[in-house]
């Protein structure tokens, strides 16, 4: 026999999950960060058995428009590069190219950021960096099978220029992303209290 459910407490329920829907995208929603690369091992040649490090580092974050990238290192540089220059350790035309020991470029675009550093040697050792921005609603990842998997990045799009930047990081993409994800379970959340109503 079935038992059926009242229409309050499916009401409550629907409340409920509401609330925690609301909740997740303001705690999803944090704004702009700022990434330390490398974290503790910082912006230098990795060891011998480790040239992977950088790779690894970026695919256990996250970066979204808005946020920077943090340099950290002594007596080296960093460049970002165009795809030919990063998969060639060329740094004879960067993009731009920093070796003041801390260094922060700002992620102004979705795609591909590529990075060396300024010495050919240092980057052929395996200090280089591939960084995918996401888009604002980026829902799917394609793995570009021509690329070595320690260098796969999560999907192929063409390099263009970017900048670092000192100014506030804060983008208007992000605040209207927080608001458009915000307001429909909010919205949602009001009619359900209304209807709920004895």
């Amino acid at each position: 026999m079935m038992k059926m459910t009242s229409p309050l407490s499916l009401c409550s329920l629907m409340i409920i999950l509401l609330c925690v829907r609301a909740v997740m995208v303001v705690v999803a929603s944090e704004g702009p960060r700022i990434f330390k690369v490398g974290d503790e091992f910082e912006w230098r040649v990795p060891l011998q058995n480790d040239t992977s490090v950088y790779s690894r580092w970026a695919s256990t974050n996250r970066f979204h428009i808005g946020d920077s990238l943090s340099f950290v290192y002594d007596k080296d540089s960093v460049m970002e590069v165009d795809k030919w220059g990063f998969y060639h350790c060329n740094g004879s035309d960067p993009i731009t190219a920093f070796d003041n020991g801390n260094s922060t470029f700002y992620l102004d675009r979705p795609g591909l950021f590529y990075f060396i550093s300024g010495s050919n040697a240092h980057c052929t050792s395996g200090q280089r960096l591939i960084v995918e921005v996401m888009h604002i609603h980026h829902h799917n990842h394609h793995h570009d099978a021509s690329l070595p998997p320690s260098m796969s990045p999560l999907s192929a799009s063409s390099p263009s220029e970017s900048a670092f930047d000192s100014h506030d990081p804060a983008s208007s993409a992000a605040a209207s992303s927080l608001l458009a994800s915000f307001f429909p379970p909010f919205a949602a959340l009001l009619v359900a209290l209304f209807s709920c109503q004895p």
